[in-house]
């Protein structure tokens, strides 16, 4: 049976002239997973082979590709469709391809105080700096790109569609950072440091907690962890880990799919 055809209809006046249509209620919901699925005999768990569409899973567990649905209703992170399903290898490094192209630049923020020890300035520093959407130039590179996320927690720009590589490495002795120049605002900072934009961190961890648990760099974070102790996860890492994650699912065990299919549907219509 087809998801949605399990749902009650509803008049619904679209032109407002007094003349309902009948459409799929789809904003109904069933109360009965709760305790059907706290039995543990009911259920068990998959993992999705590289590729495997949900009607393709639903056909290799029941022999008919009609209960794929049942995959959407009972996993939490499901709830947001397709657009939640783990993806194939050669997906998922398209979608890296297309989604992180690009530079992270990271700067390092310096407050500035006059001889009265008052602050003027927090030299560096990309809050309250550069628009987005505008077309950010390195001094040295040359190289250009548009800026398309500001994140200040990680203090992080983003700069996508980018021609040249931009320049920021501490570690070296010639030229280790330039000025990156914002071509509307006008505004400017020193990098600190450049990531291609798939390989940035994603969130940073001291490496002597073996939970890896999110911390502030100290670098650009006052009271943060100092950068010598500090190791952080790749978006490149973060997006394997998650779609490895969302590709073990609970399913309801063949045996109990029939009775969960006809409980389902005379709850979604009660």
């Amino acid at each position: 049976m087809a998801f949605f055809k399990q749902f009650p209809k509803i008049g619904y006046d679209f032109a407002r002239n007094g003349i309902r249509q009948n459409i799929v209620d789809i904003y109904r919901n069933s109360t009965i997973l709760p305790s059907t699925l706290d039995n543990a005999v009911t259920y068990r768990y998959y993992e999705i082979r590289n590729g495997e569409r949900p009607d393709i899973v639903s056909q290799r567990l029941y022999g008919s590709s009609q209960y794929y649905w049942t995959f959407f209703v009972i996993n939490d992170f499901l709830h947001d469709g397709l657009a939640a399903w783990p993806m194939s290898q050669e997906d998922l490094h398209m979608y890296m391809e297309q989604e992180y192209n690009g530079w992270v630049i990271t700067t390092n923020p310096e407050i500035v105080r006059n001889t009265d020890q008052i602050i003027i300035d927090f030299k560096n520093s990309i809050v309250g700096r550069f628009e987005l959407g505008e077309q950010m130039v390195g001094s040295i590179s040359g190289a250009t790109g548009t800026l398309t996320k500001k994140n200040v927690d990680m203090n992080q720009l983003v700069i996508q569609d980018t021609t040249g590589a931009f320049i920021g490495n501490p570690a070296l002795i010639n030229t280790p950072t330039e000025l990156v120049i914002g071509q509307t605002s006008e505004d400017s900072v020193s990098t600190y440091r450049t990531y291609r934009y798939i390989d940035a961190p994603y969130y940073y961890y001291d490496e002597g907690d073996l939970e890896k648990r999110p911390t502030d760099n100290g670098i650009f974070i006052l009271g943060g962890t100092p950068e010598s102790n500090i190791g952080f996860v790749s978006n490149r890492d973060h997006l394997f880990e998650m779609n490895e994650l969302r590709s073990k699912i609970r399913v309801i065990d063949p045996n109990f799919i029939d009775q969960f299919a006809d409980l389902y549907e005379a709850s979604i219509n009660a």
